[in-house]
């Protein structure tokens, strides 16, 4: 009865061309997902808002076996389905407005047991903008908590690089597009390696191309299974404030890396910290706004300052910092031989302190 049940959910869902708003009409005027696919075409003429096209659509294959089968085929391209009636889905998802009815995904849904942090932000971010990603990323995924994001470039890709960076860190992308849609299609490394530590979720049926509205739609839904919304690098009309705002609509924790008031890329941040969201500058923050005692062993771990360096590798590593900055600049800096500078470059890269950026030219890695 239940596996009945998922696959009248299932053919609801995946009705092209019935969205979110046609779908509410239809089971407003129904009552359940059964009794619309029994309805008659006259019937389904008689709900507001409903077309030919619509009627078509709603139609075409209507069978159990048909469903069944296509059903069976979502399976073996490895994507699961879970609809707002079935055990698994999530529950903060369900207490928010305009929650979606059914979630595709390839991976697993988010840990119920576990917090979990969206981190969003400008897609052109500036080089320091995604290093601070990559570092919260890494620091929360380090404390237990499940980074979720949209698996844009800029902001997003890197906080969840930084949680893939963790062993045992987890990262969510909310998709604008099908599951079975890498998108931007750069980022196939990433989104390959979320399927095996967390998993990419959307609402859209397979096959669905990128199309701007989507993007937005897939907003709430960050926000939605995320405690609280941490904004990094956010401009006046950037979209990633639509997250932030979205979130502060269900009720969650609105964090925001502050910046420069002459930089316009943290004018819509500092604007949300007018507000009275709480700034963030470790992420001992975020853990402290959630209510969420510090991992002393894991923040002890990320310390830097612990890890035993000779006298020059000291003095090469200071000298370096979220900009990149040439070898031969490092040597003068420091009054070191350009070649013994390279060689210290070299064993701190090896110890995952320092990255290259470039030909030659090296930043701290966060």
């Amino acid at each position: 009865m239940v596996m009945e049940q998922k696959l009248y959910d299932f053919w609801l869902c995946s009705r092209k061309g019935i969205g979110l708003r046609k779908r509410e009409r239809l089971l407003r005027h129904f009552g359940s997902p059964e009794e619309i696919f029994f309805a008659s075409e006259e019937q389904y003429r008689q709900v507001k808002g409903i077309n030919e096209k619509d009627i078509a659509s709603l139609s075409a294959g209507r069978s159990k076996e048909a469903v069944r089968e296509e059903y069976d085929r979502l399976a073996r391209q490895g994507i699961s389905f879970v609809s707002v009636r079935q055990d698994g889905f999530p529950e903060k998802l369900k207490q928010i407005a305009d929650a979606p009815y059914g979630l595709y995904y390839r991976g697993n849904l988010p840990d119920e047991k576990k917090p979990c942090v969206a981190v969003v932000g400008a897609r052109d971010a500036s080089f320091e903008g995604m290093q601070i990603a990559r570092k919260f990323g890494y620091e929360l995924a380090a404390n237990g908590i499940q980074v979720i994001s949209g698996m844009a470039r800029g902001i997003d890709i890197h906080a969840q690089r930084g949680a893939l960076d963790y062993a045992g860190g987890s990262t969510y992308s909310v998709l604008g597009t099908g599951a079975d849609v890498c998108y931007p299609r750069q980022h196939i490394e990433e989104y390959m390696l979320m399927q095996e530590h967390g998993g990419v979720i959307t609402e859209f049926p397979p096959a669905s191309p990128s199309l701007p509205f989507q993007f937005a739609m897939r907003n709430r839904i960050i926000s939605g299974l995320s405690d609280g919304v941490l904004l990094i690098e956010a401009g006046e009309k950037s979209g990633s404030l639509i997250t932030a705002e979205t979130g502060l609509e269900q009720g969650r924790e609105i964090f925001v890396v502050p910046g420069g008031i002459l930089d316009s890329r943290y004018k819509g941040g500092n604007k949300l910290l007018k507000q009275g969201a709480a700034p963030v500058t470790c992420v001992s923050d975020i853990l402290d706004g959630l209510g969420i005692f510090l991992d002393a062993p894991a923040a002890e771990r990320m310390k830097k300052s612990d890890v035993m360096l000779e006298t020059t590798e000291k003095i090469v590593y200071a000298s370096l910092g979220l900009e990149p900055v040439h070898v031969s600049c490092i040597a003068e800096q420091t009054g070191l031989p350009l070649q013994n500078v390279m060689e210290i470059l070299l064993a701190l890269q090896v110890r995952n302190m320092v990255d290259t950026v470039g030909n030659n030219y090296f930043v701290i890695r966060l």
